[in-house]
């Protein structure tokens, strides 16, 4: 019901997914893939030539009217049955050579697959742009220093680039994922009733099919599976998984900007159009990061989607466990991990970053956050580390305690006095210039993800 909406469909996916999953667009991949199959046929000797070629020319919707079909699948309980009556009528004589040998699951499956691969070539196509969006926030902040947090307290620093360099190297890894996973994705099903191919091997001969298959794969942009692939859900649910993941990660990402967006720490925010932009129906000050936290929502969906998937069992050789979740997880999927991609970019890609006030931030705990290195300053000059961590805790717990500057704890005390003068805690205790490798990390993983952009030309 949701993408029937007009109001809320595009949160759920986008325009362009949407049109990918149409009803239109499902039966327009099963006109393509019986189009190749009739023209393969035709070429090796089952059906006339005549016939082939009056069925390509009517492989078009423009042709064959959804509401027809879907009027005879009411009576005949049977979407391919329909299709087929439906199409044979149109075509006249040459109809009675159509949908010879295949079965219903091989227009199913390859319909699907060709779906799914239009779907994905948009999939790929976002998260190419986010992360090119990520890479550039992670080189242009990556001194920009901000308090690092662990158990959502205050640890010690890092950059805002460092932050947005793993984003993006999630992101990559996705990518990479997506593209490990396309031959075992993009392949044909021409296998008949039970995967043993029984029709085509009485038509064509046991030595022709292979030749025939391939044929039929090369028309419409598929590989040839080596054995039959219809029992093979262990695909499908990787790709829902991986999909799963994408929102997922970006779940993650929405949360983390809503929380750096809370008013206490105001470190980055949303893109906000304030002539338009309403937050709140009773509170007209209120900027809410409604799109980030939506985020997680619809994360907690598409991770709903894999598990149907995972969790699809079928009997011998074929059955019709598969075929609703199949026709509902798998657009639902895709449709999910755009609208969180699409939103991601929106989000990402007109982020405001508040230098000034993660700088502020760095400040709250009036120096408790360099408690690490001093700790280790101690080490160097006495060689007991366990003995200096006991003696800055201490220390640190009275900063706390009575709200004192860290370094004043540190100089008012005569155990640190013995190894550390006043001037040596000053110079150590410089929070913002405390951020380790985070610069040379940052540079390390755009040069790498730059180098593999330009292996994709992109």
């Amino acid at each position: 019901m949701k993408h029937s909406y007009l109001m809320f469909r595009d949160s759920f996916g986008t325009p362009e997914m949407r049109r990918i999953w149409e009803e239109e667009n499902l039966v327009q991949k099963w006109l393509d893939f019986e189009k190749a199959i009739a023209l393969a046929e035709a070429e090796f000797g089952v059906i006339p030539q005549w016939a082939a070629q009056e069925i390509a020319n009517k492989s078009s919707m423009k042709f064959l009217p959804l509401e027809t079909i879907a009027s005879s699948k009411a009576e005949t309980g049977h979407a391919i049955v329909s299709f087929i009556r439906t199409f044979a009528k149109i075509c006249g004589p040459a109809g009675e050579h159509f949908h010879l040998g295949p079965t219903t699951q091989d227009i199913f499956d390859t319909g699907l697959t060709l779906q799914m691969k239009e779907a994905y070539a948009l999939i790929m196509r976002q998260l190419y742009d986010l992360e090119k969006i990520l890479v550039d926030l992670a080189e242009r902040h990556k001194h920009t220093v901000m308090m690092g947090r662990t158990h959502g307290q205050h640890a010690v620093p890092i950059t805002f680039g460092f932050k947005t360099a793993v984003w993006a190297w999630e992101i990559h890894d996705h990518i990479e994922r997506l593209h490990e996973m396309e031959k075992r994705l993009f392949i044909a099903k021409l296998t008949a009733a039970t995967g043993t191919q029984n029709t085509f091997a009485y038509l064509l001969g046991t030595e022709r099919v292979d030749a025939f298959v391939q044929a039929v794969c090369d028309k419409i942009g598929l590989a040839r599976p080596v054995i039959d692939p219809g029992h093979r859900m262990d695909r499908l649910a990787e790709l829902c998984f991986h999909l799963a993941m994408i929102c997922t990660t970006l779940g993650e990402v929405g949360l983390e900007v809503r929380d750096l967006q809370r008013t206490e720490v105001a470190e980055v925010e949303e893109p906000w159009d304030s002539e338009k932009q309403y937050g709140s129906s009773t509170m007209p000050h209120k900027r809410n990061p409604e799109p980030s936290e939506w985020q997680e929502g619809i994360a907690k969906l598409a991770r709903s989607n894999a598990l149907a998937m995972m969790d699809l069992q079928m009997q011998h050789e074929r059955d019709s466990t598969r075929t609703a979740i199949q026709f509902a997880c798998i657009p639902e999927g895709f449709l999910l991990a755009s609208a969180s991609l699409h939103r991601a970019i929106h989000i990402l890609g007109g982020l405001k970053v508040n230098a000034e006030r993660m700088r502020q931030n760095l400040y709250i705990l009036n120096g408790l956050p360099m408690s690490e290195v001093i700790m280790l300053k101690l080490w160097q000059k006495t060689g007991k580390k366990v003995t200096a961590h006991r003696l800055i805790h201490d220390l640190s717990m009275k900063s706390y305690e009575e709200g004192k500057p860290f370094s004043e704890v540190l100089k008012g005390s005569e155990e640190v006095s013995k190894y550390l003068t006043d001037a040596e805690i000053e110079e150590i205790m410089n929070v913002e210039g405390y951020y380790g490798t985070a610069a040379l990390q940052v540079d390390a993983l755009v040069n790498y993800i730059r180098k593999q952009r330009a292996k994709a030309n992109l």
